[in-house]
């Protein structure tokens, strides 16, 4: 299943189940997207690694963070934790790699390309930049994110 089906499906399973929420979820304005299309927040208490990678910011980290919860749509593979989530994304807060060696390099790279579906763990592929519009300094910022994510110690 291609990505953009998978989405739609998965967007039209949100609207089918909101509706199946009583009188709460018939008071919801009309107007408003569903929720998969919304925001996850952002990770509360971001602890940013006090050695990081060259070239990398704590202000890119925060960025990325903000980017993986909203503009980038990682969370909504990934998880608003980024633990991952059954048959989409993987856990990305381990320090064990499936495609990438752990290095910022290698996920600003892994970011960028995507993942076809014969070569990921869940079948589901990851289109590049995710399926999003976000920029190559967008793409770094979310890298940085994760690469901290997975080294809370630092380098």
């Amino acid at each position: 299943m291609s990505f953009h089906r998978h989405a739609w499906v998965t967007a039209a399973c949100v609207v089918t189940l909101a509706g199946c929420g009583g009188e709460q979820a018939q008071q919801q304005p009309a107007e408003e997207p569903p929720a998969a299309a919304q925001p996850a927040p952002a990770t509360p208490g971001l602890a940013i690694p006090a050695t990081l990678p060259p070239g990398v910011t704590a202000d890119m980290v925060r960025q990325g963070d903000e980017i993986f919860h909203g503009a980038g749509i990682c969370f909504t593979c990934h998880g608003a934790d980024a633990k991952g989530l059954p048959n989409l994304g993987t856990d990305l807060t381990d320090p064990q790699w499936i495609h990438v060696d752990g290095s910022y390099e290698s996920m600003v790279n892994q970011i960028m390309a995507g993942t076809p579906a014969e070569k990921s763990t869940t079948g589901t592929p990851m289109p590049p930049r995710g399926g999003s519009t976000i920029t190559d300094d967008q793409v770094k910022a979310v890298a940085a994110y994760v690469w901290a994510l997975s080294h809370p110690g630092g380098m």
